[in-house]
């Protein structure tokens, strides 16, 4: 499948669409001419993988102008989830039919325990595939799945859990095997046995990935999925590229940054530069917070904490934040995610079992 990425070959709408793309504070026009361009030199396949260090904005800012590259080509573009979970996928589609807004999609979806990473580095992605009626795909296993793999691994898996995974797993190549032998080792210490288990929980996300965009591929036969995953499910082409070609027969190209091309050449197929871009700052109470199982525990204070300030103290449990129920500590980060250095919020706590007046303070 080829698509000509050239603004000529494109309507004029479309041409101005691509260069009205505001995210994060920047026009994204430059980088998504550049994306047309480095597209335009290769034959797409129907399988586009863009990689990203997780919490790093640049790497997101390049999955967007693929996608808007692509879409504004005239290619019918999906966008394949890592960060989410397959069992989630009904409330992304609520989520890209105006169903549900943004928070209770992170809600739903139960983001905070699943995924962690600033959902501000993901919202525009999310936002323009909501505003141009893309699909989005739900890629990953579920927690806990990959928690019974951590336990048992693949072959100790029950039969309804196994079930979860193709009949078939393809094993590592030894390439890959050694990669991922790299990564363990520099994140821990620990035995062989340690090591075949994490190397069992990267091929259930690969598989699983492999998985899902291979039955999104085969019902929508049309499209092109533009994966966003890990640098190190997609490097090479191994990972997600190798199990979806085994399962599909789908040809991926793999896009990486400059950063990636410099340390191996032979990583990618095209490579982008990285937007010299940070993500602004959030705004913060400047609490310690223990998790507990009925809520969220404050278990210190950074220096100057405007929450200690107001009246906040070491044991508070809380339990309201701007008007919302605060059970889990997930909850808390979805009261706060959207907030602002200088914003007000009102807290509500529990001490010694009885709640306190609300204390409200600016976040620094």
């Amino acid at each position: 499948m080829w698509f000509s990425l050239t603004c000529q070959d494109i309507g004029p709408a479309q041409a101005s669409d691509a260069t009205q793309v505001h995210a994060w504070g920047m026009d994204l026009a430059p980088n998504i001419d550049v994306a047309r361009q480095r597209l335009d030199e290769v034959e797409l396949p129907r399988a586009v993988f863009v990689g990203e260090v997780h919490d790093r904005l640049a790497y997101h800012v390049n999955q967007l102008a693929v996608i808007a590259a692509l879409r504004t080509s005239g290619a019918k573009v999906a966008v394949g989830l890592e960060m989410v979970q397959v069992p989630f996928q009904s409330h992304l589609d609520d989520y890209v039919a105006g169903d549900i807004d943004w928070r209770t999609m992170l809600e739903r979806t139960e983001y905070f325990t699943r995924w962690r990473y600033d959902p501000r580095l993901y919202q525009p992605i999310f936002d323009y595939a909501r505003r141009h009626d893309l699909p989005l795909v739900a890629l990953n296993a579920s927690r806990e799945l990959t928690d019974r793999i951590r336990e048992t691994g693949i072959d100790g898996l029950d039969t309804e859990s196994r079930a979860q995974l193709p009949p078939s797993i393809t094993p590592p190549a030894p390439a890959y095997r050694r990669l991922l032998e790299a990564v363990y080792r520099d994140h821990a210490d620990l035995s062989d046995a340690d090591l075949d288990r994490f190397i069992d929980v990267q091929l259930a996300w690969d598989e699983s990935m492999a998985q899902a965009g291979a039955r999104f591929l085969q019902a929508r036969p049309d499209h092109v999925l533009v994966v966003l995953a890990g640098v190190q499910h997609v490097a090479h082409g191994h990972g997600v590229p190798a199990r979806l070609r085994v399962q599909a027969d789908v040809r991926g190209l793999v896009v990486l940054s400059e950063a990636e091309r410099e340390d191996d050449p032979d990583s990618g197929d095209i490579f982008l530069p990285l937007a010299n871009k940070e993500l602004a700052a959030s705004g913060r109470m400047g609490v310690i917070i223990r998790p507990a199982p009925d809520g969220a525990i404050v278990g210190g204070f950074s220096d100057d904490s405007p929450a200690r300030q107001a009246g906040m103290q070491v044991e508070d449990s809380i339990v309201d934040v701007d008007g919302r129920r605060v059970s889990e500590f997930a909850d808390l980060r979805l009261a706060l995610f959207d907030k602002a250095p200088g914003d007000t919020v009102r807290v509500v706590v529990e001490r010694e079992g009885r709640r306190q007046a609300a204390l409200e303070f600016p976040l620094y």
